[in-house]
């Protein structure tokens, strides 16, 4: 299918990391290579992240940016490109799978995957393309580079990460990263997905996360904080914290024009004043005055109740009230 139009969102511009500003509405591509045959590229949304198999190119996840993502991918190789795998269904990371001929998701994403948020709920986006359904044991093929498919759920419900054995990465979505663990639910559950991640840990290096390439380090770090936690410190993590923010634009506007920075999620003034409504100014302080997206976990029923807890090099966000299965039976937190 051809790129859908972008036009309605020319009047907001995004900034990269070296400056440039342009509209929403232009296609921006980057990519460098991280590894043999392995690319990492930034458009809009989160990372996109392309695989070289000996017959073929496969990426993973698609960004939510302008433009044909997979048109740029293909310049990268001489080998075909048509298949996308999805992470999870949220839209900076599934916007863009109506460009490729079939996509690979678990059957929890499927509802879920064609749900715009932001400026993208102007657009409209085709939501007719070919789904396969992938689950936890699976080995996708690409001939000659093995993924091995590991459904484990923090930050999303069908949440899939994968395991390239032969490059020592694990793709991991937004389910581990280097910022920040921001455990969902219970410590408890937590601790039960981090002993998963470290059965494998083995085999990979590098975290490559829908915000950025990570030290798989953080994993070992994450899981001795989760064991530190259920081990009766709960109650050592802060109330009143500065949070892990991403980049922001260098400017808020231009010519009148809002500015945003590119890939971080444009939700700085919502977020604000969500939380000036819900009585947390205090926490705002910390920030500013900025919304930031760790700070949405302030505005679920209870988060007035959330913690961090800063140890082993690794920042732990946890909910208070939530650190046993048993003190928390809800089931509707994964977003």
């Amino acid at each position: 299918m051809d790129p859908i139009d972008f036009s309605p969102l020319r009047k907001i511009l995004i900034e990269d990391e070296d400056g440039n500003i342009q509209p929403m509405s232009e296609p921006y591509f980057r990519a460098k290579e991280i590894a043999p045959g392995t690319w990492q590229v930034l458009s809009d949304g989160d990372y996109t992240y392309v695989l070289e198999g000996e017959e073929e190119l496969l990426c993973i996840d698609g960004g939510s940016g302008a433009g044909n993502i997979r048109a740029f991918c293909q310049t990268l190789s001489t080998k075909p490109l048509y298949r996308l795998i999805n992470t999870h269904n949220h839209w900076d990371h599934t916007a863009n799978n109506y460009l490729f001929d079939v996509v690979y998701m678990s059957e929890k994403s499927y509802a879920g995957r064609c749900q715009p948020f932001g400026e993208h709920t102007v657009l409209e986006y085709p939501d007719d393309y070919p789904v396969v359904f992938l689950k936890d044991g699976d080995v996708f093929n690409l001939e000659g580079r093995e993924l091995e498919v590991f459904n484990i759920e923090e930050h999303c419900r069908g949440s899939l990460q994968f395991l390239d054995r032969k490059n020592r990465i694990l793709f991991c979505g937004d389910e581990l990263n280097g910022n920040f663990f921001d455990s969902r639910i219970s410590v408890e559950h937590s601790f039960r997905n981090l002993e998963r991640w470290m059965a494998i840990r083995p085999y990979f290096d590098i975290l490559c996360a829908g915000n950025g390439i990570h030290d798989a380090a953080y994993v070992d770090k994450y899981y001795r904080t989760a064991k530190y936690i259920l081990e009766g410190h709960a109650n050592e993590g802060e109330e009143y914290y500065v949070p892990y923010e991403d980049r922001f634009a260098s400017v808020d506007s231009k010519d009148g024009i809002p500015v945003y920075a590119r890939r971080s999620p444009h939700m700085v003034k919502s977020v604000a004043e969500a939380m000036r409504a819900a009585g947390f100014e205090k926490h705002l302080e910390l920030t500013d005055g900025r919304g930031c997206f760790c700070f949405m976990r302030k505005l679920t029923p209870d988060g007035r109740f959330d913690r961090q807890l800063e140890m082993n090099g690794c920042r732990f966000c946890y909910y208070l009230n939530r650190i046993w299965d048993r003190e928390y039976s809800g089931n509707n937190y994964i977003s």
